[in-house]
């Protein structure tokens, strides 16, 4: 049987690094999600996200085929139903890397998914790091940092709150949690 485990954390912790990285292990996968937001100069349809448009997108809630959605910064994210069903039949860590209403939907419907919230060292580091990103208009950034303060207050709903302040230590904190070697 598969672990689920979600990895949350807002726009900046590092969550795409930290699964980049819990990946390279032989029996962890990452689930792709859904999202109607254009792709990043460095993303790819179908490893990265599946992009589609909304009217796409809401096919796919009508026809039942997403285990959650949300909206984040007016943009669609969903997990795709059957991937995570095909996932838990198998011996592996089935990675999900959602936003904190994505993640309580998925903790309601799967009670037995470990719930990791990371957590950047501080406010500073985090508008740092989505400077830093160079992809994010300065409008985009300001409704991604007021997002941040709110999903901030979810974290104690969370089995583990990680502080990614040095990517080493954070990826082996998660290692431990989930017993890889």
């Amino acid at each position: 049987m598969g672990k689920l485990v979600i990895i949350s954390g807002p726009s900046g912790s590092g969550k795409t690094t930290v699964c980049k990285l819990l990946e390279k292990e032989p029996n962890v996968k990452k689930s792709v999600s859904v999202t109607t937001r254009p792709p990043r100069y460095d993303e790819k349809n179908g490893e990265s996200y599946y992009f589609v448009n909304n009217t796409e997108f809401k096919e796919m809630i009508q026809r039942g085929e997403l285990a959650e959605y949300a909206t984040y910064c007016n943009y669609y994210y969903g997990t795709p139903l059957n991937a995570l069903k095909e996932a838990l039949k198998k011996e592996i860590i089935y990675l999900l890397e959602i936003d904190v209403q994505g993640a309580i939907q998925i903790m309601e419907k799967f009670p037995e998914v470990i719930s990791i919230f990371l957590l950047p060292p501080d406010k500073d580091t985090l508008h740092n790091r989505l400077i830093k990103r160079n992809t994010n208009k300065k409008k985009d950034m300001e409704v991604r940092l007021k997002t941040a303060a709110k999903e901030l207050e979810f974290k104690d709903r969370y089995n583990y709150c990680v502080i990614n302040d040095n990517l080493d230590t954070t990826v082996n904190t998660i290692r431990k949690i989930l017993n890889i070697s």
